[in-house]
Formats: C-alpha cells, sequence, structure tokens
C-alpha cells in the first residue's frame, strides 16, 4: 500500500501533540498519502494529511481505502 488513498469510511488516527500523543478522526472522502512507514511491526503506518504525519491501523487502511 503505498501512494495515494481515499477513504470510504471515517478512521481514527494519532499524532504526537504537545502533552503526548492525540487521536483525530480523518473524515471520508479523505485522500491520505501513505508512506509505507511501518510501527508496531505491521499494526501502524504513517500516513501524511493535510501536510501532517500521523499513524494509522493498517488492517483499518486496508479495509477502508481505494486507491486514487
Amino acid at each position: 500500500m503505498l501512494g495515494h488513498h481515499r477513504l470510504n469510511n471515517p478512521l481514527l488516527a494519532m499524532f504526537a501533540g504537545n502533552d503526548g500523543h492525540e487521536a483525530v478522526t480523518v473524515p471520508s472522502g479523505t485522500i491520505l498519502d501513505l508512506t509505507a512507514k511501518k510501527f508496531n511491526g505491521d499494526r501502524l503506518m504513517e500516513v501524511i494529511w493535510n501536510g501532517r504525519k500521523l499513524l494509522m491501523f493498517t488492517e483499518d487502511l486496508k479495509n477502508a481505502t481505494v486507491p486514487v
């Protein structure tokens, strides 16, 4: 999974905030740039959304995105 993908469902994403890790819901229809950088084995993948690096669950991305 590399390149640009569109979300079919809203998904949870995490990022490093000022007070530790924070979570945000990324809305459906969003275009994500999947970098293929994986963390915690294959469980988390780095994505870029609006110029911001986020971590999302790899399994969620497989089930809720389509390539564009």
